[in-house]
């Protein structure tokens, strides 16, 4: 199943800090290469390598990938459509990157406990305009408004991180944040 077209972007986020403009797509069944998911059984450590549809985390006895699904579909709510046999790869260079993303970010980090979603789009944010990564905060603004957060406390994240990572990341950071919640 493929996620939907309108929002690319934000599927493309799902795989990290790359500025990828897209990436959701469906390669099919083609076997073979790096690209395919025959990991099961392969006694592999599920962190290093392993297939990310039945790699579980030992730490939390969960399967990472459904566990990421669930977490990118509540915080983008109607970009993901339901059932696991979603195919976020296109079929170009360096497909796995959005995989690799929903398993190690959103499955092995925004599925914790420990901070609730509201508390992690803060110190996304903040990480995100630190580092200049504006493709990201976009995707991330509408995010931290899903988990709660309002047009203030967005611009306040803003203000609060002008003194740590500089003038210049901060109005980019106003710019992509204005950009994003234009709606």
């Amino acid at each position: 199943m493929r996620a939907m077209d309108a929002e690319e972007p934000i599927a493309a986020e799902a795989g990290g800090a790359d500025g990828m403009e897209s990436a959701p797509g469906s390669v099919g069944g083609e076997g073979g290469g790096q690209g395919c998911r025959s990991g099961a059984g392969s006694g592999a450590d599920p962190q290093v390598g392993a297939d990310p549809q039945v790699g579980a985390d030992p730490r939390a006895g969960t399967d990472l990938r459904a566990a990421g699904l669930k977490a990118m579909r509540e915080a983008l709510p109607g970009v993901f459509p339901e059932g696991d046999d979603l195919d976020l790869r296109d079929g170009r260079l360096g497909e796995e990157l959005v995989e690799i993303g929903l398993t190690s970010v959103w499955g092995a980090l925004w599925a914790r406990e420990g901070l609730s979603s509201r508390d992690r789009s803060l110190v996304t944010l903040g990480i995100l305009i630190a580092l200049g990564a504006e493709t990201e905060l976009r995707t991330h603004a509408r995010i931290a408004r899903t988990n709660g957060l309002t047009e203030d406390e967005i611009a306040e994240v803003i203000y609060h991180a002008t003194g740590y990572a500089g003038f210049p990341a901060a109005t980019a950071a106003r710019n992509a944040a204005r950009e994003a919640l234009a709606d």
